[in-house]
């Protein structure tokens, strides 16, 4: 599956100054170790561990120790320091790196505790070699948690100070979560953004709106995806959506991961569900029409179809799916249609056989007449859809004269009716057309079929002059025409690509 890429545009929550020796580095996250051991202490104090203050203070330590290696820097961050002074940088924060190298197309910074990944002077990710203590996040949650529900006026989580507490944590595992996607560590960053939105049950500042809810759900919901974690997955992805956050993006994975149980019934069931509960949710119908196409069910996914441009009449893709369906119709068509004329032809040289036995002779046209009027419905069968399909390019055309595909494909068309054309004429019986006017006249249509391809295909490639395949067609057409001129010309636009 297609790695999905999670951006935000987020300011540096800057806190300190830069450190002044390396060595202080480990230092302070030593400090923080033994701050930590400390408050483990306290929470397992029988007076201590019942006090909201205490789980409050112990949130508050591991957001710090958290932040201890990173303080404030961010994806997207400037590296080297700047001639603009007040220019917040990697350098400005952290100083001058420990040791620089490379690593494919990334630049390492190295310090003590952590690797700075930096490309075009702008920070990518990073990895931490030193913590305090590797949970510190989920475990901070775990403590603002356990404050509210130890607070005994029920009126912690709507405090100021709480609220601010919450954000600043929030902020940090959306952090380390996008960071951790950087890193391809899946699993990791999905646990921080799930942590993120187990904080969702706090009361938000009215400006606290930077990280949505629904967006934390459905970034877990796509590295859980990308580890492999298909249940995970799931229940993130409808707990995103009924955030109102990509909802038809969110069902459509929720309808892949049941699909790839092997539950196509449930699957699909959940896709039409959600597209009856969300209409105007775009990617749910084409969706819809895909599950059709794909099951060859047509007429179903035309409906849809139909829908569909009714709804988005300038979405000339749908015009083209809808007209491909049509070509799919016509060119099976075809394979019967000749097999109906093969049939004529068999039974007209029984005829010839039987032409002394009067009886069997009447039996046989007899056949012939019901076969000829099969052939001919099948004949019209074939040029219905041809008209379907040529009206749908057309339509794309009244929109957008230079379109590649409809011009490409209405030379498609024209060359496959001439095709049944030529079908007609190879089961014309020698003993009918004896002075050749009847393959005479079949040849003339067969002309003109490839001629109405031509003008189509030229028109095509003038669209798109990048583009082979309308010269490569013209060259054929041009030589069964004998049109030696235009020919030429487009072999030597050939020679030039």
């Amino acid at each position: 599956m297609k790695r999905t890429l999670l951006t935000i545009a987020l300011a540096a929550m800057v806190c300190g100054s830069a450190f002044g020796q390396s060595s202080d580095m480990k230092k302070t996250i030593d400090g923080y170790k033994a701050k930590i051991e400390t408050s483990n202490k306290e929470i397992a104090d029988a007076k201590k561990g019942t006090q909201t203050k205490t789980w409050e203070n112990r949130g508050k330590l591991l957001v710090e120790a958290s932040k201890a290696n990173i303080k404030g820097i961010s994806v997207g961050m400037q590296a080297a320091k700047d001639a603009d002074i007040t220019k917040i940088t990697l350098e400005l924060l952290m100083g001058a790196p420990t040791e620089k190298k490379t690593e494919g197309d990334y630049e390492l910074w190295v310090y003590p505790t952590i690797t700075f990944y930096v490309q075009n002077n702008q920070v990518q990710f990073w990895k931490e070699t030193y913590v305090a203590d590797p949970n510190a996040l989920s475990n901070a949650v775990a403590a603002y948690k356990k404050a509210a529900e130890l607070d005994p006026k029920g009126a912690y989580k709507d405090k100021k100070t709480t609220m601010d507490a919450v954000k600043d944590l929030r902020f940090s595992l959306f952090n380390n979560g996008l960071n951790s996607y950087q890193l391809k560590d899946y699993k990791t960053a999905a646990k921080d953004f799930a942590s993120a939105l187990e904080l969702k049950d706090f009361k938000r500042a009215e400006n606290d709106t930077l990280i949505p809810d629904g967006q934390l759900a459905y970034y877990g919901a796509l590295c859980a995806n990308e580890s492999g974690d298909k249940a995970e997955a799931e229940k993130m992805f409808r707990e995103a959506a009924d955030l109102n956050f990509n909802i038809s993006t969110c069902y459509h994975y929720i309808y892949v991961i049941t699909k790839e149980k092997g539950n196509e019934a449930a699957a699909f069931k959940i896709l039409t569900d959600a597209y009856k509960k969300y209409p105007q949710e775009e990617q749910l119908l084409y969706d819809v029409i895909n599950y059709y196409l794909e099951k060859k069910q047509y007429n179903e996914a035309e409906n849809y179809l139909n829908t569909a441009i009714s709804e988005h009449p300038d979405n000339l893709v749908l015009y083209s799916v809808k007209a491909s369906i049509y070509v799919q119709n016509y060119g099976a068509i075809k394979d019967k249609y000749k097999a109906d004329i093969d049939k004529i032809s068999q039974l007209k040289k029984e005829a010839f056989r039987q032409r002394n036995n009067a009886s069997e002779k009447a039996r046989v046209e007899s056949e012939i007449a019901a076969q000829e009027k099969v052939a001919a419905a099948t004949k019209a069968d074939f040029m219905a859809n041809q008209a379907k399909a040529a009206d749908c390019y057309k339509k794309m055309l009244a929109k957008d004269a230079k379109n590649y595909d409809a011009n490409f494909m209405l030379g498609i068309l024209s060359y496959d009716k001439a095709e049944i054309v030529q079908i007609e004429k190879d089961a014309i019986p020698m003993s009918e057309d004896k002075d050749g006017s009847l393959a005479a006249a079949k040849d003339k249509d067969i002309h003109a079929c490839w001629k109405e391809s031509c003008e189509w295909f030229e028109k095509a490639y003038k669209a798109k002059p990048t583009e082979s395949n309308p010269l490569q067609n013209l060259k054929m057409l041009y030589y069964k025409l004998g049109d030696t001129a235009n020919n030429k010309r487009v072999k030597e636009l050939l020679e030039k690509m």
